[in-house]
């Protein structure tokens, strides 16, 4: 019956509009079956977090390379939503949620410190948010859990919950599959380098992330196809099956190191224009642009943020001996 109303006002008008476009997965749903659950069968540090577990139990997971803000929790209500109409359940305090975090969510809990909307349970480790309807955060940073250190990038902790998991067995024969299928993912990706940077960007600068990200991606594809092209020429010119073979294996490792270190080298000049408003000096354009060593960018990188103006900043760079240059 509005319908004509808002037409009238030169609106569109849409009634009943479908609105699952896309498939929404939820990353894990838990169903108790028996109350009370068998705690006594289990050692509390591996449900160290969940000890409150409910009828019904929506888990969020977000790993190393995400953080859980304020969009994120938005997202998790909606999946909480959803989920009470599928199950057709009308009493909500039968539903519990968990954000499984490995980042403390700083930016988040800000707009909510010194009120009752937060409460910590575990120092640095577990903390409930009652917005709404309540959250109940674990950080997994440096978390000792056997489960999930796994999903931390320090190599140390995933060792340890390895070394845990292997010494209790009973789980690792259910998660050896997956376990191979991570530690493929770890090595590919990389645990320490890309990780920890973009995280200090998602995490100080999240809305300058996605710039970041775009530069970095689109360099790397640059240099990886400019490493292809080389090892394909430097191929066909020695006439070998060996020399095609070693120029293109050549060619894209130089091409993707070589994508790597534009692409560290445009993340501190992109940091540098974001902080000093676009006025980076030619003198320190010019000596980042001659850096070739990934280690001492990613200080720079840090020391792009941290510098109180740019002098302070030019002055860092005109300390570095020639020899770190390389």
């Amino acid at each position: 019956m509005v319908s004509p109303l808002f037409e009238r006002l030169g609106c569109d008008v849409t009634v009943e509009m479908d609105l699952s476009f896309k498939v929404q997965r939820l990353d894990m749903t838990v169903i108790t079956k028996n109350k009370p659950l068998c705690f006594n069968g289990v050692d509390p540090d591996y449900f160290q977090g969940f000890e409150n577990l409910n009828d019904h139990n929506l888990i969020s997971f977000k790993s190393f390379h995400e953080v859980f803000n304020m969009a994120a929790i938005e997202e998790f209500y909606g999946h909480f939503t959803n989920y009470k109409k599928i199950k057709g359940i009308k009493t909500p305090e039968k539903v519990n949620l968990y954000a499984v975090t490995h980042h403390f969510p700083r930016d988040l809990f800000k707009q909510f410190q010194g009120t009752d909307l937060l409460k910590c349970i575990i120092e640095n480790r577990v903390y409930d948010l009652n917005v709404f309807t309540p959250v109940r955060f674990i950080i997994t940073n440096s978390f000792n859990h056997p489960i999930l250190g796994l999903f931390s990038n320090n190599i140390d902790q995933i060792q340890k919950s390895l070394n845990r998991l292997k010494k209790d067995g009973w789980l690792l024969k259910h998660v050896s599959s997956y376990l191979k299928k991570m530690f493929n993912y770890y090595s590919l990706e990389g645990i320490d380098m890309a990780y920890t940077r973009e995280m200090f960007l998602r995490d100080n600068y999240p809305k300058d992330y996605e710039q970041f990200l775009l530069v970095k991606d689109d360099v790397l594809k640059i240099g990886i196809e400019k490493g292809r092209v080389e090892g394909k020429v430097e191929g066909r010119v020695e006439g070998r099956v060996e020399g095609r073979v070693e120029g293109k294996v050549e060619g894209r490792v130089e091409g993707k190191v070589e994508g790597m270190l534009s692409d560290a080298r445009e993340m501190v000049l992109e940091a540098l224009d974001i902080r000093f408003s676009n006025n980076v000096p030619g003198d320190v354009h010019k000596k980042i642009n001659a850096l070739n060593n990934r280690i001492l960018l990613k200080k720079l990188l840090r020391s792009a943020f941290q510098s109180k103006d740019i002098n302070g900043f030019r002055r860092i760079i005109q300390e570095i001996p020639p020899e770190q240059m390389q």
